[in-house]
């Protein structure tokens, strides 16, 4: 069981698709996270594509979960991306914007991102969960 967990943009689609794997970590996780910048992208995704009502309910129905926590940026968030963006630079081994974004706020607020994405595993000291 993880304590903490926050999804990033492709964990949340691949929860609302049946990723069973995911389910179960998100169903047993004490808390739930989710970046500030995860939820512009799923807005954006939804106000894109179709079936907007549907998704939008979907998203409203999850953001209102109790144990669901939205992580905003601070002054911490912003000294913690540098570092990241420091580390990965001089690995040569770059992310999106983003995604530094959405990992110092994982570092910062002690949560395991659940993602698919592989550049986080660059990131010295994050917890990641793959699906």
């Amino acid at each position: 069981m993880l304590p903490k967990l926050a999804l990033d943009t492709n964990a949340y689609r691949a929860l609302n698709d049946g990723n069973t794997k995911l389910s179960k970590h998100v169903k047993t996780s004490s808390q739930l996270g989710m970046p500030v910048m995860v939820l512009g992208e799923l807005y954006y995704s939804i106000f894109l594509g179709g079936k907007q009502e549907e998704n939008l309910l979907n998203l409203n129905r999850f953001l209102a979960l109790p144990r669901l926590e939205l992580l905003y940026i601070d002054k911490a968030t912003a000294r913690i991306f540098g570092e990241i963006a420091t580390e990965l630079r001089q690995k040569g081994k770059p992310i999106q914007q983003d995604d530094m974004w959405i990992a110092a706020l994982c570092k910062q607020y002690g949560y395991t991102i659940a993602t698919a994405d592989k550049g986080f595993a660059e990131i010295t000291g994050l917890e990641i969960l793959s699906f």
